[in-house]
């Protein structure tokens, strides 16, 4: 596991042949959205299929939507299948108000439990 230089957040790549997986963890804002790009962008030239597990991952804000929505684009320029998975709490209200659940989510996710 890697910690970002703000500490405020952790990242694991696991690199199959045809997946790959980023599992994120922490809270992640704008101190860490050029971090995360790069992190993207390295883990879509790696495979066809790219998950973006967001199970550990307790706060994001806009600038990461951005991040997540503009490495949707450059997966799909480059035909590489990028969702994302396992988001709860404040990361999967925010994902789902935004739109960007059913632009990057999988269809067998199970709707986010009610408060």
């Amino acid at each position: 596991m890697t910690v970002a230089p703000e500490q405020t957040w952790h990242w694991r790549v696991d690199v199959g042949v045809a997946r790959s997986v980023l599992a994120l963890s922490g809270e992640i804002d704008m101190s860490g959205a050029d971090l995360l790009d790069d992190l993207l962008l390295e883990t879509i030239a790696q495979a066809a299929t790219v998950e973006v597990n967001l199970a550990g991952l307790t706060f994001i804000d806009s600038t990461v939507l951005s991040t997540l929505v503009g490495a949707h684009h450059h997966a799909a320029g480059r035909g590489v299948d990028l969702s994302v998975v396992n988001a709860t709490g404040q990361v999967r209200r925010v994902l789902d108000m935004t739109g960007i659940m059913q632009l990057l989510g999988r269809v067998a996710e199970p709707p986010p439990a009610a408060i």
